[in-house]
């Protein structure tokens, strides 16, 4: 079977903006005192507190232009203070499975007849608390790159708020290449009444070689701290 390297994939799976979001994120100087002037920002720093400290989640990432899910993470803390989850990613043709209960790994690939089982005390073998993060687990989970904000606006909705960030295209431009050129791009984060992030929305408009194209992605938070009983490996 095909070992796939899950800790890149997941990234694959987020769509392209997004992932440099997770992984570029560019500390201004000053900490939160640098961005206190931008409208939205201390709720949505708020709401990455609030997701890293739930016990059990769900959320999955849709490519809104396809209309396909390109990411699943359904996880729940054991008592121990484990982690388990089940986490799916698509990106292409390629679709694999990861489903960890604490103590073993299992991963699949699309296709395959069988699990391939990890067991502790491999090279392979990894494990996840809240000090040893999941990827999925950490704040962000919610992307919001200050350093790179123009502009920011805060709409009350019936549900709480929707704050929506506008970002300097150049700061992202070079790690976007191979999409175009970034002209725009913004992010609209979606809180509850209790400041918990339900929904994040991510728009980039692309020119390549004189042709507009858009990235357009959604992810969406559910079941937060509601997930009863253990998490079993689906049927997939």
């Amino acid at each position: 079977m095909k070992k796939v390297n899950l800790k890149i994939s997941f990234l694959l799976a987020l769509g392209a903006i997004l992932s440099v979001l997770l992984t570029a994120c560019i500390p201004g100087f000053g900490g939160d005192s640098a961005y206190k002037d931008i409208e939205g920002y201390s709720e949505v720093t708020n709401a990455k507190k609030l997701y890293t400290e739930l016990d059990s989640g769900h959320f999955y990432m849709q490519d809104n232009s396809a209309g396909e899910i390109t990411a699943e993470f359904l996880f729940k803390y054991r008592e121990d203070g484990k982690l388990t989850y089940f986490y799916m990613s698509a990106e292409g043709d390629t679709t694999v499975y990861e489903y960890h209960n604490g103590s073993e790994i299992n991963r699949k690939n699309k296709g395959d007849a069988q699990w391939q089982f990890v067991a502790q005390g491999s090279e392979e073998y990894y494990v996840y608390d809240r000090k040893n993060r999941h990827p999925y687990t950490n704040e962000g989970v919610i992307s919001m790159n200050a350093y790179a904000v123009t502009d920011s606006i805060v709409e009350e909705t019936d549900s709480g708020k929707k704050i929506t960030f506008y970002y300097n295209a150049d700061e992202f431009k070079e790690a976007m290449a191979e999409l175009g050129i970034l002209k725009s791009f913004e992010c609209s984060v979606w809180l509850d009444k209790s400041g918990y992030c339900y929904r994040l929305d991510q728009k980039g408009v692309f020119d390549s070689e004189g042709q507009e194209s858009v990235s357009d992605y959604s992810m969406f938070i559910e079941d937060m701290n509601g997930i009863e009983g253990d998490i079993k490996k689906p049927e997939v």
